[in-house]
């Protein structure tokens, strides 16, 4: 019967940490930190654990037990969870597609617009300046304590989370909207976007339906 009560409990803490929510005292993409690499612009890699955090945007490491922060305009790629990342536009975002001839990135964020509105859902006032500040990766000051946010986490108001997608294709960076795309074309490539247009229906809240874009726009 222990051995039974011990596994129950160990699979009760294990189904927590999966489960956890983004909230204000852990905003954070995933629900702990997790061993991946970071591929710098330099040349140089660096294997942690890494996290993702929603309201900076940055990508954060555990470093025995002091959060810190990566350089974000440093960052090459990003390999975490099985998943890609890269840094654009001083954000850390998700990969979909070759980061090499194209993709499509998702810069998913915490929506502290949606949290502060009084009438919402939420209903609960906060200031985004409250999240803890940290340092860059080249410096050994302490950013936060990685036992601190774990006793903490669970403390917080859920975020409201919302995404932002971008095209990367051809050299260049496209708002995905049709306003976004053709006013970064010349009158020729407008055309050309006219007509696939009416020859694909782009989901434009969808990374999959957006690639198809990926490849139009290569082709310009």
């Amino acid at each position: 019967m222990k051995k039974i009560l011990n596994t129950l409990a160990l699979l009760l803490i294990a189904f927590a940490a999966f489960g956890q929510k983004t909230t204000t005292s852990w905003p954070y993409l995933y629900s702990d930190f997790a061993n991946g690499t970071v591929y710098m612009k330099d040349g140089k890699k660096h294997d942690q654990e890494f996290n993702i955090h929603l309201a900076k945007g940055r990508l954060h490491f555990n470093d025995n037990g002091v959060i810190k922060e990566v350089k974000t305009n440093d960052i090459h790629l990003v390999e975490l969870n099985g998943e890609l990342f890269t840094s654009l536009q001083g954000f850390v975002v998700k990969v979909i597609g070759d980061p090499q001839t194209g993709y499509v990135a998702v810069h998913t964020y915490a929506d502290y617009q949606k949290l502060n509105e009084s009438d919402g859902p939420y209903g609960t006032k906060l200031d985004a300046t409250t999240s803890y500040s940290v340092t860059p990766y080249d410096l050994t000051g302490v950013a936060g304590s990685y036992d601190a946010l774990m006793r903490n986490r669970n403390e917080g108001v859920t975020l409201p989370l919302k995404n932002d997608y971008y095209i990367v294709a051809g050299g260049r960076v496209f708002n995905a909207s049709k306003k976004g795309i053709e006013s970064n074309l010349d009158d020729a490539g407008k055309a050309a976007f006219k007509t696939f247009q009416k020859q694909n229906k782009i989901k434009w809240q969808d990374p999959q339906s957006l690639l198809l874009l990926v490849d139009f726009l290569n082709q310009l």
